[in-house]
């Protein structure tokens, strides 16, 4: 897909749903970003029919039982600092209060601004794995809004 299809889907989305793409992402990372992800949990979308979504945290293999025509449901993974090349050498502190980049000398005081500093990075379009997975999910919102829409 081209990026003004993207762009498009995204239009559709804002629309359908009264929200500003930008938000939403920013909803979806705010959270997916975790200090120590929990690799048996994930971030759901879910997409109603009638415009509204919620987000939540989901467990891998469960899911609320409602079919397809019902709402689309979409996974993200989680997202930890040392997923992303630019934070891979960040380190607690021997003290363990904050982290410190070990090739920048970058210092995080705690947790929360060293999870900022990731949000950011993955709300600029600076982590791979999040943009593909942001277009798969366009990908499957068209589909399924075309799918109901057509009925």
């Amino acid at each position: 897909m081209l990026e003004n299809e993207y762009e498009k889907i995204e239009q559709k989305l804002e629309e359908f749903l009264g929200i500003d793409v930008g938000e939403l992402r920013e909803k979806i990372i705010e959270k997916a970003v975790w200090l120590n992800k929990d690799y048996s949990k994930m971030v759901v979308l879910r997409i109603y029919p009638d415009g509204s979504y919620d987000i939540g945290i989901g467990q891998k293999g469960s899911y609320d039982g409602l079919s397809y025509e019902e709402r689309l449901w979409v996974e993200f993974s989680l997202i930890e600092p040392w997923d992303l090349i630019e934070y891979e050498s960040v380190i607690q502190e021997e003290d363990g209060d904050g982290y410190i980049d070990q090739e920048n000398g970058d210092e995080f005081k705690d947790g929360n601004e060293l999870l900022d500093a990731v949000f950011s990075s993955v709300a600029s379009g600076f982590y791979d794995d999040f943009e593909y997975e942001w277009k798969k999910f366009l990908k499957e919102f068209n589909d399924w809004f075309e799918g109901f829409e057509g009925e």
